[in-house]
C-alpha cells in the first residue's frame, strides 16, 4: 500500500500542503479551527508525518543520539529513562545505541551519525579521539558523560568519582574498619580509576594500607565472587568499598547469604551510585551518590547552550557526590 503523504491530506482537507506541515509542528501558526480540521482529517486517513524526511528537508533534527559504552548496566537503564524523558520535554527524542566494548565506541557513534541527529551524548568510561573527530566532521555537537574533568574537543558533564571513593572509605574508617578491600571495575574506566584513587588517598590519610584491590565488571556476580574469595581467605577484610552498587550487592550477598556473616558487625559494605534498590530494606546499602537527576539536568543545560551557540568554547560541569548512610556500614 502506498504511504500517505501530506499532499494527500491537503487534498482531502481542502488546504495547502504547507498548512498540513504546520499543523504537525509545535509553532504551527494556524488558527485552532483549521489545525483541528487538518488533524481530524489526518487521523481519519491514518496519516502520520515522516519525521526523518522532515528533518532532511528542514536541515533540522529532533533526534539526539545516546551512545553507551561498557559501564554499569544497572545505572545505565535508569539514566537512559530519565534522559529520554527530559529530552522529550524539550521536543527531542533519544536514539539509543549501545557499544558492548569501549574500543568500539567510534564505530557505534558512526552508525548513529548515519541518522540526522541534532547532537550526540556519549556515556563511556574512556575517551576515543576518533569519536570526537567523527562528530566534528559531521558537525554534530558531542557531550560526554562518565568522564572528567575535561575532554578536549567535546563538552563534558562528569561526576567527581574520586570524591565518592574518599567519602565511602572515610566512612568505613570512622566505623573502625582497618582492613578495607576495594572491589573495583574494569581497569582504565574512569569510574574505577577515580574511585580507586579516592579509596587509596583516604587510607593514606588515615595511615592505613589497602587490604586488597580486585577488578570486576561492575556487576553483581563478579562483586559476589571477589568478596567470597576474600572473606574465605586467611586474612579476610572487615570492610568493602565497591565501585558500583551492583558489585556491593554482590558483596552483601556473599557475606550474609553465603557465609552467614553479620553486616556491618563482621564486615561493612559501601557501594557507589545509590540506585533506588540500595534503599530496599533487604539491602539497606550505604552508598556514595551518582545523582542521575542532577547529571541529566546539567546535560540538558549543556545541550541547549551548545545548540544555541555552536561556536562557544568547550564546557565542563562537575557534579559532587554525597554519602547516604544506611545499615550496611
Amino acid at each position: 500500500m502506498k504511504r500517505l503523504t501530506g499532499k494527500d491530506v491537503a487534498r482531502a482537507a481542502g488546504v495547502s500542503a504547507s498548512a498540513v506541515s504546520r499543523a504537525f509542528t509545535a509553532e504551527n501558526r494556524l488558527n485552532k479551527a483549521t489545525r483541528d480540521h487538518i488533524l481530524k482529517v489526518a487521523a481519519e486517513m491514518g496519516y502520520r508525518p515522516n519525521a526523518l524526511a522532515r528533518s532532511l528537508i528542514k536541515q533540522e533534527s529532533d533526534l539526539v543520539a545516546v551512545v553507551f559504552g561498557n559501564t554499569d548496566g544497572m545505572y545505565d537503564k535508569d539514566f537512559f529513562n530519565r534522559l529520554s524523558t527530559e529530552l522529550q520535554k524539550r521536543g527531542k527524542w533519544a536514539l539509543q545505541i549501545r557499544s558492548e566494548e569501549e574500543e568500539n565506541i567510534a564505530e557505534t557513534l558512526g552508525k548513529a551519525l548515519m541518522y540526522p541527529v541534532a547532537a550526540a551524548i556519549v556515556r563511556a568510561g574512556t575517551v576515543d579521539l576518533q569519536v570526537i573527530e567523527n562528530s566534528k566532521q559531521m558537525h554534530v555537537p558531542l557531550i560526554y558523560t562518565g568522564l572528567g574533568p575535561t575532554v578536549k574537543g567535546a563538552d563534558c558533564v562528569w561526576l567527581n568519582y574520586k570524591r565518592g571513593g574518599q567519602l565511602g572509605t572515610e566512612h568505613l574508617i570512622k566505623r573502625g574498619c582497618k582492613k578495607i578491600a576495594y572491589i573495583g571495575g574494569i581497569e582504565g574506566i574512569t569510574a574505577d580509576t577515580g574511585r580507586r584513587e579516592g579509596y587509596l588517598e583516604a587510607l593514606q590519610a588515615a595511615g592505613l594500607q589497602p587490604h586488597s584491590i580486585s577488578q570486576t565488571r561492575f556487576d553483581f556476580e563478579s562483586g559476589m565472587q571477589s568478596a567470597l574469595k576474600l572473606l574465605q581467605s586467611d586474612n579476610p577484610p572487615d570492610g568493602f568499598y565497591c565501585v558500583s552498587d551492583a558489585a556491593a550487592l554482590g558483596a552483601l550477598n556473599a557475606a550474609k547469604s553465603l557465609l552467614n556473616l553479620r553486616v556491618p558487625e563482621d564486615v561493612a559494605v559501601v557501594g557507589s551510585d545509590n540506585m533506588p534498590m540500595a534503599a530496599w530494606p533487604c539491602f539497606d546499602l550505604t552508598a556514595a551518590t551518582n545523582p542521575i537527576d542532577e547529571i541529566v539536568q546539567n546535560l540538558m543545560s549543556t545541550l541547549e547552550a551548545r545548540l544555541a551557540d555552536p561556536s562557544q568554547k568547550e564546557m565542563s560541569v562537575v557534579v559532587e557526590p554525597q554519602l547516604v548512610i544506611r545499615g550496611s556500614a
